[in-house]
């Protein structure tokens, strides 16, 4: 999960760290309800990931990382953009579920560039 949002942080310019991104989402992995599942859920993971993303405190400086406890600094607002991919993270899994594959194809590739889905 860590590495698709790497490449939604590069296709879509958004101010976050790698370390950021691995110490929320392992906040995050901690209390999802589908982490039993298979990669398979990937579509659902991304997007209540997003959704994570987006809930965060625009007014929080740092977050605590894993393990060392370090602080991991915010290097600007990250949540809108990720409240802007939840929608579109939304609007490809109903286009898959409607039967519209290839338009599923392209939103997820508008969200993560053209190497995903490959």
């Amino acid at each position: 999960m860590a590495r698709m949002m790497r490449r939604w942080k590069y296709q879509n310019g958004v101010p976050i760290s790698g370390w950021l991104i691995d110490t929320l989402a392992y906040q995050f992995m901690r209390s999802w309800s589908y982490k039993d599942k298979s990669f398979l859920y990937h579509d659902y993971m991304a997007r209540d990931f997003f959704a994570f993303m987006a809930t965060q405190s625009t007014t929080q400086s740092y977050w605590r990382a894993p393990g060392s406890g370090s602080n991991v600094p915010t290097k600007g607002n990250f949540q809108r953009p990720a409240n802007n991919a939840y929608a579109l993270a939304l609007k490809a899994i109903q286009q898959r579920a409607d039967g519209y594959e290839w338009a599923s194809r392209q939103t997820w590739r508008s969200i993560f560039g053209t190497t995903f889905p490959s």
